[in-house]
């Protein structure tokens, strides 16, 4: 899909990594919820996760539109709020697919925050544990609803009702230890496992 073919863009909350590529998609329409949008609006700029000139461009754009809770803006997806990791984030629950689909944004980054019902990175840890309880209640409503993170693999829940991943982890680090501009890869997830017992006795 060209960028300029991209007819929407949905984002869960204003910080960089979620933001600030909606200018790559010329012709989209960019959704955001209005309290989202206006909180992020009124921070002071400096040094933090709100990328202040893309949401200057947000907050004029005539491609934007603010979303409320609950709304159902696009055929078959519904905004709604969990607020915690920022004061407006939103999850979107698509329901006119097969499988339902839930989007978590940073709302429940990754499958420990979704087993610990802890977050990291919250402007308020109170209303982030309540984010997550809506999460798994909406999770739990129909069997097979695939469910996104915002940093992590997507997930069904298994027999046991525990989160399982689609697709398989993989991170590796690439790094120069030489003149050359050749690269070391370290893959961190799926190298063999080294049995050392075979030093046990020296």
């Amino acid at each position: 899909v060209e960028p300029a073919d991209v007819t929407d863009v949905v984002l869960t909350h204003a910080h960089y990594d979620h933001a600030v590529n909606f200018t790559l998609f010329p012709r989209a329409t960019v959704w955001i919820g209005d309290a989202e949008l206006s909180w992020a609006a009124a921070q002071p700029p400096g040094f933090n996760p709100i990328p202040e000139l893309y949401v200057r461009e947000l907050c004029s754009s005539e491609r934007v539109h603010r979303i409320q809770d609950g709304e159902t803006f696009l055929p078959g997806l519904q905004a709604i709020a969990a607020p915690g990791h920022t004061p407006g984030h939103l999850l979107f629950y698509l329901t006119a697919s097969d499988d339902p689909v839930l989007f978590t944004g940073d709302a429940a980054k990754n499958r420990a925050e979704l087993l610990s019902m802890t977050v990291a990175d919250t402007d308020d840890a109170r209303e982030s544990a309540r984010s997550l309880e809506k999460i798994w209640e909406i999770w739990r409503r129909r069997p097979g609803t695939l469910l996104i993170p915002g940093h992590d693999l997507s997930m069904r829940l298994d027999a046991a009702g525990r989160p399982a991943y689609v697709g398989e982890r993989a991170a590796e680090i690439g790094a120069w230890f030489s003149e050359t501009l050749q690269q070391t890869k370290i893959d961190l997830c799926c190298a063999p496992r080294i049995d050392f017992s075979q030093y046990a006795a020296q």
